[in-house]
């Protein structure tokens, strides 16, 4: 449901179907005689139909026209009309929920109940003509072309399968169908749609109706919010969780129908009614869910609990059930779906393992693949996962893991592991690689990259595991362009006895004559070098991520330096140290080692320039080699 001005009220969730004896006689799979608009006048009384109670039984109530209403060039016409009878007297007036419940007229379909407006009227509502609806049943729909995982895990049997669909709803070999698709658009999108085909990659949760969730708790809620630019959330209750999928599904103009981006242990989604079903297609809602054209998102079913009403508006309180095909159509006018057809998905799965409370959760849900929803629903579901697991906002360090089974790489997963602390929620900062990830292998613009599946392992320790470094001695007084010294390094752990490894550099064979410093930090951190250039300002030309082909940037992704890591690199040029001092850096280091193998902090000695430790790195050192003549 939408106001007048065009926001767009949720449709909460709604149910399944039993038919009471008046709709008998419109009952069917093919669509009744429609009403053409300019046949509607001020005056006429009809009757729509919707479900309001857990009975499940689709009821009428009245409805009398008040007039035409016109919104100008290039809008859809809307019709005015004043609802009543018992069920109305029952609700307080129209609801949210009832967006998409069928309008008849001496029993030819007029429309969909669409909008209301909010907070003047509760009995005053718009129409969406449904010769404004029909055409979504004939729009391309290229992302039926499945080369993902679908929902439909098994094969339906052959009496439940989809039935034989028009030229335009059929699924073709993919080329073939792109190129009917091109030769088509021009004639079978508006302008509206041209436009939101521009924008696709602007397209947002913040587009849609008033979304409901479950699964997600009171900080997740407050993430979403936040990434997706959401002025208000609402948590319904739902039977998702295990995926369960209705191969046999029916649906009547009147029953309710729900529409998720995400389904399983975590939700999103909202509902409405269906307007008008043909065969195994249905029509429903009256109005967008999120303006995206062409979709690829979940149908599902769904059953009322009640009604809430009040002075400013009611809605209908509904459980979200089986999975039952895919809404592939979502525009100005409303939702388009096939029953039986099922979208194409991105598993997802989250292990968490909380030290503290010794507990360890695995969840597990499906996103409809939509490349501009996957990244930071991915994030969401990841930070949910933690935030339930923890129920703390206490300090804590998190270990991430994961791996997003993807065609961008060779061995076909982009692996990635990291550790990050935090004073409160470290759940918004332990989640930030995993969507710069989804986000990477999502914005190739050659050729659409796969996703088949996410895994996320984060195991959460309430120690804060920072480290601060105090020395870095070289093992060398001088060295040649080419050589290898190693530094022994010094950690200072937080409120822990300090601990010694040792870390390798080779000098480069074309590196001059003269003083090297050599920056020791944590390998998140800046180069101290860029730091300090141009006067404390990093400058444009050590930023261009943009002249960087698509696989350069997955390999710096991969390559960047971990917060747990002790990286060692060229830094600024400063004065050199004398060998006096040299020898006495080096006199302190061997003194380090010995008392750390006395205390049981044994050295290690890797020969790399970068190491992992146990500890998050929290700040940067210096050391100055002399670098000799070849």
């Amino acid at each position: 449901m939408r106001t007048l001005t065009k926001i767009i009220l949720s449709a909460i969730l709604t149910t399944a179907l039993i038919l009471s004896p008046f709709f008998m006689s419109i009952r069917a799979e093919a669509m009744p005689e429609i009403m053409p608009l300019e046949n509607v006048k001020s005056g006429m009384n009809g009757i729509a139909y919707t479900v309001v109670d857990n009975s499940g039984i689709i009821e009428p109530f009245n409805v009398e026209i008040i007039g035409l209403m016109d919104n100008g060039k290039g809008s859809s016409k809307m019709i005015m009309a004043k609802a009543s009878g018992a069920v109305i007297d029952k609700t307080g007036g129209v609801l949210q929920g009832m967006s998409g419940s069928p309008v008849y007229i001496d029993g030819k379909l007029v429309g969909a109940l669409a909008a209301i407006l909010k907070e003047m009227n509760p009995y005053t509502f718009f129409i969406t003509p449904i010769e404004s609806m029909l055409p979504l049943w004939s729009m391309p729909d290229p992302k039926a072309i499945n080369k993902y995982q679908q929902i439909n895990l098994k094969t339906p049997e052959p009496e439940v399968e989809v039935e034989e669909k028009s030229d335009s709803d059929k699924k073709i070999d993919a080329d073939k169908k792109s190129e009917v698709n091109e030769e088509n658009k021009d004639e079978t999108e508006n302008k509206d749609d041209k436009n939101l085909k521009a924008d696709e990659k602007k397209s947002s949760l913040s587009n849609f109706t008033n979304l409901y969730f479950n699964g997600f708790d009171t900080n997740s809620l407050k993430y979403l919010s936040n990434e997706f630019n959401l002025n208000a959330l609402a948590t319904a209750p739902t039977s998702y969780g295990e995926t369960k999928i209705d191969y046999n599904a029916k649906l009547e103009p009147g029953s309710p129908v729900g529409v998720a981006v995400v389904y399983g242990d975590f939700s999103v989604g909202a509902t409405g009614t269906v307007t008008a079903v043909e065969g195994k297609k249905i029509l429903g809602f009256g109005h967008s869910f999120s303006h995206n054209g062409n979709v690829n998102f979940f149908m599902t079913d769904a059953s009322i609990i009640g009604t809430v009403s009040g002075e400013t508006g009611g809605v209908k309180v509904a459980n979200v059930g089986n999975i039952i095909g895919r809404i592939n159509q979502d525009r100005d006018a409303g939702i388009a779906g096939i029953i039986g057809s099922f979208p194409s998905v991105v598993p997802i799965t989250i292990n968490i393992n909380d030290k503290g409370r010794g507990m360890n959760e695995i969840y597990n849900a499906s996103i409809a693949y939509n490349e501009n929803l996957i990244p930071r629903l991915g994030a969401a579901i990841a930070y949910a996962a933690l935030s339930k697991t923890s129920d703390s906002l206490a300090e804590s360090t998190v270990d991430v893991n994961f791996a997003i089974k993807t065609n961008v790489v060779d061995n076909g997963k982009l692996e990635r592991s990291n550790m990050f602390y935090n004073a409160a929620d470290v759940g918004q900062v332990a989640v930030m690689e995993l969507l710069q990830a989804l986000d990477l292998v999502c914005s190739n613009t050659s050729v659409e990259s796969d996703i088949f599946g996410i895994n996320v392992d984060m195991t959460l320790d309430n120690d804060r595991r920072t480290a601060s470094l105090v020395s870095a001695v070289p093992s060398k007084l001088k060295v040649k362009p080419g050589e290898t010294v190693d530094l022994t390094v010094t950690l200072q752990p937080y409120r822990k006895k300090a601990e010694t490894l040792t870390i390798s550099y080779t000098v480069p064979v074309t590196m001059k004559e003269g003083p090297l410093t050599l920056d020791i930090h944590g390998g998140a951190l800046v180069q101290v070098s860029q730091i300090f250039s141009n006067n404390g300002l990093i400058t444009p030309t050590e930023n261009n991520d943009v002249a960087k082909n698509y696989q350069e940037k997955i390999s710096d992704f991969l390559n960047t330096g971990k917060n747990n890591q002790l990286v060692v690199e060229p830094g600024a040029v400063t004065e050199p140290k004398s060998d006096r001092e040299l020898k006495k850096d080096i006199e302190r280091a061997k003194k380090a080692q010995e008392k750390a193998a006395k205390s049981g902090n044994k050295s290690t000695a890797p020969k790399e320039t970068k190491v992992d430790t146990n500890y998050i790195i929290d700040n940067v050192i210096h050391t100055i080699i002399n670098v000799d003549k070849i």
